[in-house]
């Protein structure tokens, strides 16, 4: 085999092992030995800053990665040069393996950025799937870059032909695909992007096809081209195949309903309710339930919502669920008001029983109910991602299943007002709590109700719900819990960059078999204080 041939056989296997990470990474965790300690304290959890950001504007990911994470796109990168530089000795060799090397790399490529069920199963969360999307986009688009350019060195470019015209087609498609990956095209034109990202796609798989010289497909590099379109065309039968089968049932489809968020003030004997204008909870009937759990989440589509919103889909946790009387199946998200399809749904007001159409439920479980102390990380919307924890561990506590001890819930908003978003909730949960081992402290950064609050004022809401007006020093509060700390601890994050980042470097050096740091798949964006400071004003 000659070095692109094993190139391939290495990026194969490098995708089986991405695929398979977390079961090893579970492995390690039970294991507990000291090479899988080391490996969590100074490979997994440490961050390395990177200037580059994930341009999903629907998906936080960090500012920064992990060493491992580095390592293996390193390692990609390396392969990736030494395949370019290894007996290539003129500009026509250089042509032709950066030309097959673009086509190799497309193979990957093809699973898509968006969540698939295989690699749901397998635990892969959708930061890092869309991550590794990225990165094998940015090596096809500069290979195919180096195979151009070698190209037009050697030779005049010939419309006349199928090969020439086919050459600037995919040149064209590969240069509009580069432009419109562009973070801040993405994040300005989100909801065209996705459809415009596959039908470029599409053409430079076809331009590709009518460029190579040989057709058959038992031979390079039609062989890998045709990989490609047969992983494309499964993974998209695969998804629409599991969307209308979660669906559709009976004829029943799913269906979604609106419901505003009210604030409730609470003045001697008087009620005020004050509106939440920037959120709105989504109650979705489900067509056909499944098994809920903590940490999964869907694509959501409301079709009939507004004109465009057909094509517009776009990943929630589910917050919690629950049966009405009739014994239907509800689940329950909470949107934020951000751009286009969030916007849309706050926007319309109440509606209800609109068709719904829920791709799903991905996400992985981080499995807590093994840990005596249990502290939850949130920040802005990433309490959807916390709060079905909270409700699973005290239904397992009160069914003898987990070894929770004491759970502690802190979560940092932008405003007062957004502790509606989950208020009524909260205190279902502390009903249930008979045995008072949950405990909920809030810290407001701003748009505080009564303009009698000065920042740093403390007020508590109950026995076991504290608000506090200043922002959440993460660090301080993990030291006070550590100390304190019944059995085994776990650290969970759905936070921003910054305070995950804060909060990975502080438990990492406390990090040993009794202490464990778990992320969830999302991680919210954090506003500009500006925002938040002309909120604190109001």
């Amino acid at each position: 085999m000659d070095i692109t041939q094993w190139y391939a056989v290495a990026l194969g296997s490098l995708v089986v092992l991405f695929h398979v990470s977390h079961p090893l990474l579970l492995i390690m965790r039970i294991s507990g030995t000291y090479i899988a300690s080391s490996f969590l304290k100074h490979l997994y959890h440490p961050r390395v800053r990177l200037n580059i950001r994930c341009s999903n504007q629907y998906i936080g990911f960090s500012s920064k990665m992990a060493r491992f994470d580095v390592l293996l796109v390193a390692l990609f990168l390396v392969g990736n040069a030494v395949c370019l530089s290894v007996e290539v000795k003129d500009v026509a060799s250089l042509m032709k393996r950066s030309g097959l090397l673009c086509i190799i790399n497309l193979v990957p490529l093809a699973l898509g950025e968006h969540m698939n069920v295989v690699a749901s199963f397998c635990g892969v969360r959708l930061s890092a799937y869309a991550s590794t999307h990225e990165w094998l986009g940015r090596v096809v688009m500069a290979e195919g870059l180096i195979h151009s350019a070698a190209a037009i060195s050697s030779q005049p470019l010939n419309l006349r032909g199928t090969f020439g015209v086919a050459e600037l087609m995919a040149a064209a498609a590969g240069v509009l695909l580069l432009l419109s990956s562009l973070s801040w095209v993405r994040r300005r034109f989100y909801e065209v992007f996705q459809k415009f990202h596959l039908i470029l796609a599409a053409a430079l798989i076809t331009a590709i096809y009518l460029h190579s010289t040989s057709k058959n497909i038992f031979k390079v590099p039609i062989c890998y081209l045709f990989a490609t379109i047969c992983l494309q065309i499964s993974i998209g039968a695969l998804r629409i195949g599991w969307t209308i089968y979660r669906n559709i049932k009976h004829r029943t489809p799913s269906l979604a309903t609106i419901r505003t968020i009210t604030y409730k003030k609470t003045s001697g004997n008087k009620t005020r309710e004050i509106p939440v204008l920037d959120a709105v909870h989504v109650h979705v009937r489900l067509a056909r339930p499944w098994t809920w759990r903590a940490g999964q989440w869907v694509y959501l589509s409301i079709p009939g919502l507004t004109r465009t919103s057909f094509a517009q889909s776009h990943p929630f946790f589910v917050s919690w669920w629950y049966r009405d009387a009739k014994g239907d199946a509800f689940v329950v998200i909470i949107i934020e008001k951000r751009k286009g399809f969030t916007k849309d749904i706050v926007s319309v007001g109440p509606r209800s029983e609109m068709r719904a159409i829920v791709e799903g439920p991905y996400g992985r479980e981080l499995h807590l109910e093994s840990y005596g102390t249990v502290l939850l990380f949130a920040t802005g919307i990433g309490i959807a991602g916390q709060l079905p924890y909270v409700t699973q561990l005290l239904e397992g506590y009160h069914n003898y299943e987990v070894k929770g001890r004491r759970i502690a819930l802190f979560w940092e908003m932008d405003s007062e007002l957004h502790s509606a978003w989950v208020g009524d909730m909260m205190k279902e949960l502390l009903k249930k709590d008979t045995d008072k081992i949950l405990d909920i402290q809030l810290f407001v950064l701003g748009g505080y109700i009564s303009s009698k609050t000065e920042l740093g004022d403390v007020k508590p809401l109950g026995k076991r719900i504290k608000m506090t007006y200043k922002a959440m020093d993460a660090e301080a509060l993990i030291r006070s819990e550590i100390d304190g700390r019944k059995g085994r601890t776990v650290v969970s994050l759905c936070t921003n960059n910054d305070t995950s980042d804060k909060i990975c470097e502080a438990v990492r050096k406390l990090l040993d078999k009794t202490i464990d740091l778990k992320e969830m798949e999302y991680r919210p964006s954090r506003r500009s204080s500006d925002k938040v400071k002309k909120e604190r004003e109001w």
